[in-house]
């Protein structure tokens, strides 16, 4: 069993980081940062939230501060995959407002 936390895919100017993990807490969400730096990051960055399970308060703040740092740098961010109840939390959080969530058939004009 592997211990990745983040599978990157990249392809063209887009980056998909797939989260591998059932959970987002502060420990993955470091991961996600890490993959994820922003000298190393593409033009678009997509994260794949389609294992995740559940998102704790630790996770949602480490998220937040990638996805303003990586707005600033003047990096688009997108969220696929995500449930309707994380749908809920990242609205009420604002985190969709910097990171909408797209559809995996929208990347298809990138590959």
């Amino acid at each position: 069993m592997s211990n990745e936390v983040i599978h990157r895919e990249e392809f063209g100017d887009v980056a998909v980081l797939h989260i591998m993990t059932t959970s987002v807490d502060t420990n993955s969400a470091t991961a996600i940062e890490a993959t994820a730096t922003l000298t190393d990051m593409r033009p678009i960055t997509v994260l794949d939230f389609g294992n995740v399970a559940f998102i704790n308060s630790a996770g949602i703040s480490a998220l937040l501060k990638f996805v303003v740092s990586a707005r600033k740098a003047g990096n688009k961010l997108f969220a696929m995959n995500v449930s309707p109840h994380h749908q809920k939390i990242f609205k009420m959080v604002e985190m969709s407002r910097f990171m909408p969530t797209i559809e995996e058939r929208d990347l298809a004009a990138y590959r």
